[in-house]
């Protein structure tokens, strides 16, 4: 039975289970410093280019202008890290709130005064460019994805608007977040007399884990009556975002914000709706299987959606504290070799990695890239082996980012974001490619597929496929002109629940209301891009098994491209064609196989 304790305030916290921040800024002292110095140099900077680049036929001038944009760009990035993660980590403080606040009207006003470089570089005549990117080796492919830009740009003083209303137009993202973080205070929950304490952390950390179906079914009901209290103002949030980038999209000359949230990923329609048709219809069958295996091996009259998570064998999962679990995430890198092993485990001693529980701190886990320091690492740890996952995961999304920095400029290092969590999930099939080498046992063997199930694919081609789901369907009403209501995204959720479990799982009270946990509708089409991903990770997990030497020097190239290439260009350096149905469908059949063990080992150890 799952036993928690309320969360301890941020200073209570043991500081070997913090991130350090001052790799960034030795302090706050450093961090007023370094804002003072944008602004000042932004000033300057401004004075010097606004209204002669657009005007200038001189290579060099050009050049000049964008490594001056690049240095204030790189400031920018280290103050708003600082600030960002710090609050991330403490929510209800009221000092990071208001220093957050203050770093995001500063890189408004950063990115407003700054609007101008893209606007202007847009004026130019194609032909200079075409110098310009002859004359550097560094800024190529964003020179060149200004010109393909080109067509979606507004006037200059309309960007330069909009940039500075930046803080106004992310408000849904940032109302949604406080609201989470804040607002939200949820009851204790009563089982057999025992009052359990809830907060947003031990339900998504805990209690939907735990072995007790009570706990389970009691937690969520509560957890989903709280969100009840919030229903209205989440989906006007939602709702309010959707509607802007429909009509911003539709200024900047899209068809809609589907089309837009494509572009900027390299990636089509057609990739775009195979992707979660083929799943929500062929992945559908083998998730119902394992539902039925979950419902079986735990015998379960009545299978619910709050037993979705529940673990095959709870009883057997190791504890892991942060210490084994460095050994863990040793053992699976060394099959990437030493000096990939030593990359990622810099991030102990170096304290990339936040794993406090605490009061006011940001839900979930996530990677923050730092260029010219190294990434940042949140997560929630709760103890388990399960957590290991997470953590291999935000580990691959560092090592990308490491390997994009060392080989791009910072304006061109970003992955295309279709294909962004395939460095994280292919670190989570190499943790479970370790664990199977290292114990024969029916039980082991079943515990780590069923972890595997369970988290990798459950997370990422279920949960997040749920979501792109309901977002494309969202998306879609609203280019129609369609009014919708809180009620109408419940009823869409449903919905898509309904068509993917079927008669497998009996969808609680409260299930509808699952969008309201998802922060990835404000990052474009996000949700999606999780099962897109795993695809793409699956399928080069599984060419291991041919040549794997070859295939780890694919993927280190892989890793160092960043930006430049589509979609399905930088899938065909790990040998994945994206322009056939195939990878899908090796994805199912691997997750079904895994099932098929599953079963059959269950067989054997009952």
């Amino acid at each position: 039975m799952t036993n928690i304790k309320s969360l301890p305030i941020r200073k209570e916290v043991p500081i070997n289970e913090t991130w350090d921040l001052s790799a960034i800024f030795k302090d706050e002292k450093a961090l007023k410093e370094s804002q003072a110095e944008l602004t000042e140099k932004t000033k300057v900077f401004k004075e010097l280019y606004q209204g002669k680049l657009k005007q200038s036929k001189d290579s060099d001038f050009i050049l000049q202008a964008i490594q001056d944009y690049e240095k204030l760009y790189f400031i920018a990035i280290h103050i708003n890290a600082y600030a960002s993660l710090d609050f991330s980590t403490d929510m209800r403080n009221a000092k990071l709130g208001k220093l957050n606040q203050e770093v995001n009207l500063l890189l408004a006003d950063f990115f407003a005064n700054t609007s101008f470089v893209d606007s202007e570089l847009a004026l130019i005549d194609d032909q200079i460019i075409e110098e310009v990117i002859k004359k550097t080796s560094h800024y190529k492919h964003y020179l060149k994805n200004k010109l393909e830009d080109k067509k979606y740009l507004l006037s200059t003083e309309t960007e330069e608007v909009l940039a500075a209303l930046s803080p106004t137009l992310n408000l849904p993202e940032n109302l949604y977040e406080t609201i989470k973080a804040q607002d939200m205070v949820f009851p204790d929950f009563d089982v057999n007399g025992n009052p359990y304490p809830l907060s947003y952390v031990a339900y998504e950390n805990n209690y939907a884990f735990d072995k007790n179906p009570e706990i389970r079914r009691k937690s969520f009901s509560a957890f989903s009556e709280t969100l009840e209290k919030y229903h209205h103002v989440n989906a006007e949030l939602m709702l309010g975002e959707f509607t802007k980038k429909h009509i911003l999209s539709k200024l900047r000359g899209f068809k809609n914000a589907t089309e837009a949230d494509l572009y900027t990923q390299k990636s089509n329609r057609e990739l775009y709706d195979r992707q979660i048709d083929i799943l929500m219809n062929e992945l559908a069958p083998h998730m119902q299987r394992y539902a039925k295996l979950i419902q079986k091996v735990h015998g379960l009259e009545e299978m619910h959606y709050a037993d979705l998570l529940t673990p095959i064998d709870p009883d057997y999962e190791p504890d892991a504290s942060i210490e084994s679990a460095k050994k863990y995430i040793s053992d699976a890198m060394q099959f990437m070799g030493q000096d990939y092993h030593d990359m990622v485990m810099a991030s102990f001693p170096e304290r990339w990695i936040d794993f406090a529980q605490n009061q006011g701190k940001s839900t979930g886990g996530f990677c923050a890239s730092v260029p010219g320091v190294h990434p940042y690492i949140l997560l929630n740890w709760s103890g388990k082996l399960s957590e290991v996952f997470t953590l291999a995961h935000e580990l691959g999304h560092a090592c990308q980012s490491i390997f994009v920095e060392k080989n791009n400029r910072p304006l061109e290092q970003e992955m295309p974001f279709y294909l962004i969590e395939s460095p994280s999930t292919a670190h989570e099939l190499l943790l479970v490619r370790s664990l199977l080498e290292q114990n024969s046992d029916p039980r082991f063997k079943r515990f780590v597929l069923s972890s595997m199930i369970g988290n990798t694919y459950f997370h990422n081609a279920v949960t997040h496929l749920l979501e792109g789901a309901f977002q494309r369907d969202v998306y879609d009403r609203i280019a129609n002109n369609e009014q919708l209501s809180a009620d109408d995204l419940d009823s869409i959720f449903y919905h898509n629940l309904k068509k993917f479990w079927g008669d497998a799982v009996i969808l609680d009270k409260g299930c509808e209301k699952t969008w309201m946990r998802q922060s990835h509708y404000y990052r474009n089409l996000y949700s999606y891009t999780y099962s897109a991903s795993l695809v793409v990770s699956t399928d080069f997990y599984l060419s291991l098994e041919k040549d794997s030497e070859k295939q780890i020097k694919n993927w280190m190239k892989y890793l160092k491209t960043g930006g430049p290439l589509s979609v399905i260009e930088q899938a065909k350096i790990i040998g994945v064609d994206l322009t056939t149905e195939k990878p899908l469908r090796n994805m199912i059949a691997f997750i079904g196989k895994s099932i098929d063990e599953m079963e059959e080992l269950s067989r054997i150890i009952l």
